[in-house]
């Protein structure tokens, strides 16, 4: 008798977390294709104390997602989308994989956290842009209206995601900083790693 519950407990367990599409099924192994994807990201920057301003580009051939839980605020889950601009190469797939892009992220990208509730549907979505002395990180999407407009072609079912979505972000408030952010996304990608923030 205690045995049987011991196993049907298991049982329990074992299928809610397959069940539930925020944890990642088997991982890899991956090849080079599954990382490959284009994307463009711009930042216009007319008034800052901080940047200089003008316009910095970035034109991307690679990407990756990771499933992450423990996300600031909320102790959320979500995506977080790496993009770069170089193809990724076996070193650098290893860097990926082993050091969460360690070495990639010495050059310019762009990164998306895509923040999800336990319905699979995002609650935010914040960009970050990084480039040589250049570094903006702003929420770009959390009004219902913003979401729909910008990230309603969205699909992950626990192992891979599916995205297009372009749109942008403006700050012009008078005395503060006076940029905008763009993107213009088009991917299918498996989810690579998984990890607690």
């Amino acid at each position: 008798m205690k045995l049987t519950s011991v196993i049907g407990l298991t049982v329990i367990v074992v299928s809610s977390v397959v069940l539930n599409p925020l944890h990642a099924g088997s991982y890899g192994p991956f090849t080079l294709q599954d990382f490959q994807t284009k994307a463009a990201f711009e930042l216009v920057v007319s008034e800052s104390n901080a940047l200089k301003p003008g316009t910095s580009k970035i034109a991307t051939q690679s990407a990756y997602v990771t499933l992450a839980h423990g996300l600031v605020p909320g102790n959320s889950d979500g995506l977080e989308i790496q993009f770069f601009p170089k193809p990724i190469t076996e070193k650098a797939k290893a860097d990926i994989l082993e050091n969460d892009a360690k070495e990639l992220k010495k050059t310019s990208y762009a990164a998306f956290v895509l923040y999800m509730g336990k319905d699979n549907k995002i609650w935010q979505a914040n960009l970050s842009f990084v480039a040589p002395g250049v570094t903006v990180a702003r929420t770009v999407a959390w009004k219902p209206e913003e979401l729909q407009k910008y990230f309603s072609d969205f699909r992950f079912d626990g192992k891979r995601l599916v995205l297009k979505s372009k749109g942008s972000y403006s700050e012009s408030e008078k005395g503060h900083e006076k940029l905008r952010l763009s993107w213009d996304v088009d991917l299918n990608l498996p989810v690579v790693r998984e990890v607690k923030r």
